[in-house]
């Protein structure tokens, strides 16, 4: 018998679009968003009639459909028209004012980009832009080091909509006062979904992704609990495209109970391989954190100062924010009386066994 005698036939898979499990795929429909969508176009309505529109602050844990809400509106207003430019940018892979100011450059076109400074192209983008109406979207906007590049959007480009997305609440009040007084920004929190809601959008992605009843109802099942009770679609996601791929290398012909816990078993190892991603500073840091779980961040600074640490407890804790960030740690705030509020820090614990 060979080695491949038992692998499915193409036309034999039990996924009709793999895309659909991608994390950055934008689905037609967008369930139980709806109120969330009507609300970020209200704030670009106004650039359709020739008027600068309402700047957005966009805040929600990761996972929870904060990029796929800003992606289907831009979808939906390139289709609408050519007279408002949307503009995206991942602000985690754009960190700086030129990385940002250049992509702004490629996404319209201009190419005379070769030697020049960060204020001649933002001029030149000045320039183009003030002829149309733009909407920028800044996803994972807290990863900018340098935010004049937002005062900048906010000064030069006349009718305009910024729209800034987060996983963290509280950045924008620690914004400087002059960029908060020239942005003016409303706020939209995105809640995370419910355990129905949660499988409603999972069930449609099954829809999308597999042949019809492949996916055995207890199987996914098992899905939707983990996705719920990490409170992420992701999770879900990754564990319907590995469930898949299990049963297709077991050459089974349904995606069963025991596909799905095999899969929830590789979602931890998933998790841990992720913070290969990480320096070896944050690497240390966590390692510290796993061994001292439940600690104070003040507490933790200084064993990691006893452990020959050299960095102040603001870069450390940046780099506890950096990894919150990963969903490596947990935080949360407490109150010790007098002394004031403290920030707890918990190690993300293993995912449990069924």
């Amino acid at each position: 018998m060979g080695i491949f005698d038992d692998v499915l036939k193409d036309n034999e898979s039990l996924f009709i679009d793999e895309i659909a499990l991608d994390f950055d795929y934008v689905p037609k429909e967008i369930p139980f968003r709806e109120e969330q969508h009507q609300y970020i176009a209200d704030c670009i309505k106004p650039l359709f009639s020739q008027r600068s529109g309402r700047n957005l602050f966009v805040s929600g844990k990761p996972g929870i459909g904060k990029t796929v809400a800003l992606k289907h509106i831009f979808r939906e207003l390139k289709v609408k028209t050519d007279g408002i430019i949307p503009i995206y940018i991942n602000c985690w892979k754009k960190d700086t004012s030129f990385k940002i100011v250049n992509e702004i450059c490629e996404q319209i076109g201009y190419k005379w980009v070769q030697s020049k400074r960060t204020d001649e192209l933002m001029r030149s983008i000045t320039n183009i832009l003030n002829k149309k109406q733009v909407v920028f979207c800044l996803d994972e906007v807290d990863k900018v080091k340098e935010v004049d590049v937002i005062y900048s959007l906010a000064e030069d480009i006349l009718k305009k909509t910024i729209i800034m997305i987060t996983n963290e609440k509280d950045w924008y009040a620690k914004l400087d006062s002059r960029i908060r007084s020239r942005l003016n920004v409303e706020y939209l929190e995105f809640k995370p979904y419910n355990y129905e809601e949660t499988r409603g959008i999972l069930k449609k992605r099954v829809g999308e992704a597999f042949a019809p009843n492949v996916f055995e109802g207890d199987a996914f099942e098992v899905v939707v609990k983990k996705s719920y009770e990490n409170k992420d679609l992701r999770t879900g996601i990754f564990l319907m495209k590995e469930a898949g791929n299990l049963a297709e290398m077991r050459a089974s012909r349904k995606i069963t109970l025991d596909h799905a816990k095999m899969a929830v078993l590789k979602l931890e190892s998933f998790k841990i391989k992720s913070s290969a991603d990480f320096g070896e500073e944050e690497r240390d840091i966590l390692d510290l954190i796993k061994e001292n779980s439940g600690k104070t961040a003040k507490d933790l600074f200084e064993l990691y100062l006893k452990d020959g640490g050299n960095k102040s407890y603001r870069t450390f804790y940046r780099r506890i924010e950096d990894l919150k960030r990963g969903k490596m740690i947990e935080t949360e705030e407490v109150n010790e009386g007098f002394a004031g509020r403290a920030t707890v820090v918990h190690y993300t614990k293993k995912l449990s066994e069924f």
